[in-house]
């Protein structure tokens, strides 16, 4: 659905998921979630 969205690939949308997290300094997606919960990014 993500993918359908925005216009791009599973294998793309699957990359940048994995990818995030090191971005962002963090552990694992996990963290990511957390992460975002925290900084109002969702609910």
């Amino acid at each position: 659905m993500i993918a359908m969205l925005l216009h791009v690939g599973d294998e793309t949308v699957k990359t940048h998921v994995s990818r995030s997290p090191a971005k962002l300094g963090l552990r694992d997606r996990v963290h990511a979630v957390a992460y975002a919960h925290l900084h109002g990014v969702v609910r």
